[in-house]
């Protein structure tokens, strides 16, 4: 998100400059460690507000260009000549301009790290801060290599997570497609159908028609309206707290809850240890991990344990102060704090919720197949049973007539 500030610089100047951050409680603890003033802070408008898709550099071009600048700079080749020799291979147009512009920030003295953080969103945060950690340790290779690995495991986890998800989603839209098809096409036809026979309908019946008639003579706002909604739901997600809301309620759902809160943990966890062992500082590896989280009010929670820190507190208390992460993680981080191996301590964490998760979400998938298939049954039989009861309901009047 993009932030309209009015700030007091380390010099003693009062300007106004636009600044881009995940949320204004992280914008705040930035602002304040690099010495600025904050006099005044608002949401600023840009194009990516209106946009259903936010511009990004894809994860498989980072792994590749990770891997080669590190295996370049290996070898002994200078950065800018590392560059100069990336930029000719690539064919991404839109990261081909991007490493360009870099190129030529790095050419003029400027870091590595500043020119990629000049990028704004086109790269993630975590990349610019392990950049700032290579740098400042002299390792920029190494740290490449342990943020090629990261991104390879977020990844694995994540394409896990969406071939999860893909069945139950398919058998979900044919449910819906099956019903939409009903409702529209064949129910008002078995209206015309049942006007001409002189029984009267159940009420299941009528209720069906009733549903059938309305969504018909009001398809004209129905279709937009469905068009409409995602445009609407991204907008409202847009503003300022809504999605800080809307992923708080989802940590609060049964079961569904706690394995995203353990997906938030696990992403927390392999930031801040890659960060850590990185060589960045325990407060700038805090920023970068809390604005890494895909849950935002998870999110927020941790850019809020910063501020504890700064005033003296431990990790294990601060991030104990925000509520969302389990005694478990607290306890893993309070000894790793106590041996002086924070970052494998972490590292452990992640891998132990990786692993429960896959575990959690193999359950879920067992009994959500036929939950669904149970679902699809169900709608399947009651529309039946209200097509045909009054037929039946007909034939027994028929055939009473002609007994008599």
């Amino acid at each position: 998100m993009e932030y309209v500030c009015r700030v007091g610089t380390p010099t003693g100047e009062i300007v106004e400059r636009r600044f881009a951050a995940t949320d204004e409680t992280s914008l705040r603890a930035e602002l304040e460690q690099k010495g600025f003033y904050l006099f005044q802070i608002k949401r600023g408008l840009s194009l990516g507000d209106f946009e259903l898709r936010r511009r990004r550099i894809p994860n498989h071009i980072l792994i590749i260009f990770g891997q080669e600048l590190a295996a370049l700079l290996k070898a002994g080749l200078p950065l800018f000549q590392s560059l100069d020799v990336m930029l000719e291979r690539q064919t991404d147009a839109q990261f081909r301009r991007s490493l360009q512009a870099i190129r030529e920030k790095v050419k003029s003295g400027t870091a590595l790290s500043e020119a990629v953080r000049a990028e704004g969103q086109l790269y993630p945060s975590m990349f610019a801060a392990s950049l700032v950690a290579g740098e400042r340790s002299g390792s920029l290779e190494t740290v490449l290599r342990r943020f090629v690995a990261y991104l390879r495991l977020n990844q694995a986890l994540r394409k896990k997570a969406v071939a999860a998800s893909i069945y139950p989603l398919v058998l979900l839209l044919v449910m819906l497609a099956m019903v939409a098809v009903l409702m529209v096409f064949v129910i008002p036809r078995f209206e015309d159908f049942y006007s001409g026979l002189d029984v009267p309908l159940p009420a299941l019946t009528r209720g069906l028609i009733f549903i059938a008639r309305g969504i018909v003579s009001n398809l004209w706002i129905v279709v937009p309206l469905l068009v409409a909604l995602p445009v609407l739901l991204v907008a409202f997600l847009r503003r300022e707290g809504s999605a800080v809301l809307v992923d708080g309620l989802l940590l609060k759902l049964p079961y569904l809850g706690r394995l995203m809160r353990m997906y938030a943990t696990s992403q927390l966890a392999r930031t801040l240890a890659t960060l850590l062992q990185g060589g960045l500082p325990l407060l700038n590896a805090l920023e970068v991990a809390a604005s890494s989280i895909g849950n935002r009010a998870m999110a927020a929670a941790v850019a809020r344990a910063i501020v504890p820190i700064r005033e003296g507190r431990s990790l294990t208390q601060a991030l104990e102060t925000t509520g969302m992460l389990e005694n478990l993680t607290l306890e893993m981080v309070k000894v790793g704090e106590q041996t002086g191996a924070l970052g494998e301590m972490l590292t452990a964490v992640a891998e132990f919720y990786d692993e429960e998760l896959e575990t959690r979400l193999q359950t879920v998938l067992s009994l959500v197949e036929p939950i669904m298939l149970v679902c699809m049954a169900v709608v399947v039989a009651t529309m039946l049973l209200a097509f045909y009861l009054p037929l039946f309901e007909s034939i027994s009047a028929i055939q009473e007539r002609v007994a008599r």
